[in-house]
């Protein structure tokens, strides 16, 4: 009895270690496979198994399927074996039970398997399904199955016990628990981004000759800014957060006059200079949240010149901050690129020819070649694509949950 309890306690310390690890590793930036995989090879260090893997609901060409999420070892069951294990785990669920449990031993289903499958564990990783009535409020929650973790032969003994369910459940509902926070982040990412996006647009849109204006800019500063990364320049969470900051460098156009906006006729020097608070006022909206602090000197400076020429400020040469000499350039290049009421569209041939021409004037020099040397006729493919909605925005789109996800640290 003596030696029972302390192999039980050892599994019960193992358990506890194993939950422990797996809920340090529980941050909502953490990318599903990554936390998966560690629980399939924690797992098998606990348990001595020929092969585990996650496999998750998917829907793939409007069918629901399996996908293999992470795995440790040799679990070679092909698409036929996995669709029969995952209905059987199902039934046993709808009937009460934890887990599915099976061997070639006593098994009623053991011809089900392939030969080379001795032992068999499999248990539901459980989601959540909401419903939500008039309103959106919400009206009931229940659990559903949202994929499963298998494990085959058990290596150490003839088959899996009541002990290897106990603790494979407890690492499938934290997996479960992990993903469905990771959907959750992943709906606020896509919300947030989107308001921002509604938000831009709607500054936008007064004047349409700036239609889709910011998200360009955006794109094409995250384009600049992963090339400055290469060079030591930026790291990865900065690239990220230039985007946002791409999307917002113009929302101080919202507190400018929507008639001298969008005016015409020349501009009296008085409507420029009013024009030229739109950073300021937009660097001041954005301090008062507390998470784009960051990002501001990207909206102030994003029209301060290399020559000191710029504003608000006219700063000069280092003096200005990288993410705004990128966002300038950026702001520039789609400018220049695109119809005004006063001129036409340059090609992009003569914006390049433009911004060589402005490089330690208006543009930094370093940051300019970098621009100019990377593959700017294909950057001028995607924009256009996207904008004739031939491409399917998946470009667009991931840059801007990536700055999202930078928001929370």
């Amino acid at each position: 009895q003596i030696e029972l309890l302390g192999t039980e306690l050892g599994q019960a310390y193992e358990e506890l270690v194993l939950l422990h690890k797996l809920s340090t590793n529980m941050m909502v930036n953490e990318s599903d496979a990554n936390y998966l995989q560690t629980a399939c090879d924690s797992l098998t260090e606990i348990v001595s198994v020929e092969g585990i893997a996650i496999l998750l609901e998917k829907t793939v060409e409007n069918e629901k399927k399996l996908v293999l999420a992470a795995g440790r070892g040799d679990i070679d069951i092909d698409d036929r074996t996995t669709a029969v294990l995952y209905s059987r785990l199902v039934d046993e669920i709808k009937n009460g039970k934890d887990a599915l449990l099976d061997s070639k031993v006593d098994s009623p289903f053991k011809y089900s398997w392939p030969d080379n499958i001795k032992s068999i564990i499999a248990v539901p990783l459980h989601g959540k399904d909401r419903g939500y009535g008039s309103f959106g409020k919400q009206t009931q929650v229940s659990s559903s199955i949202i994929g499963m973790m298998v494990a085959v032969n058990n290596i150490d003994k003839l088959d899996f016990d009541s002990a290897d369910i106990k603790l494979f459940d407890s690492v499938a509902s934290s997996c479960a628990v992990f993903i469905e926070n990771s959907r959750l982040f992943n709906d606020l990412k896509e919300l947030f981004i989107g308001s921002l996006k509604a938000l831009t647009s709607s500054i936008d849109a007064k004047d349409p000759y700036t239609r889709g204006h910011s998200e360009r800019v955006a794109f094409i500063s995250h384009w600049i800014a992963k090339r400055c990364a290469d060079e030591q320049m930026l790291n990865e969470e900065q690239v990220s957060r230039i985007y946002l900051a791409g999307l917002l460098h113009d929302i101080g156009k919202i507190g400018i006059n929507e008639a001298v906006l969008c005016k015409k006729g020349r501009l009296t020097e008085q409507e420029i200079d009013h024009i030229r608070t739109h950073p300021t006022i937009g660097a001041d909206i954005l301090c008062g949240i507390k998470q784009m602090r960051d990002i501001v000197p990207g909206v102030l400076c994003h029209h301060e010149r290399i020559d000191g020429k710029g504003y608000p400020d006219g700063l000069a040469g280092e003096q200005i901050p990288l993410i705004g000499k990128i966002i300038g350039l950026a702001d520039s290049f789609d400018a220049m690129t695109s119809k005004r009421v006063y001129r036409d569209a340059m090609t992009v041939e003569q914006a390049l020819e433009e911004i060589k021409k402005g490089l330690g004037t208006q543009f930094d020099e370093k940051i300019g070649k970098i621009f100019l040397n990377s593959d700017v006729y294909q950057l001028w493919d995607i924009i256009q694509s996207e904008l004739t909605g031939t491409c399917n925005k998946d470009d667009f789109a991931k840059y801007g949950a990536m700055a999202v996800g930078t928001l929370i640290r």
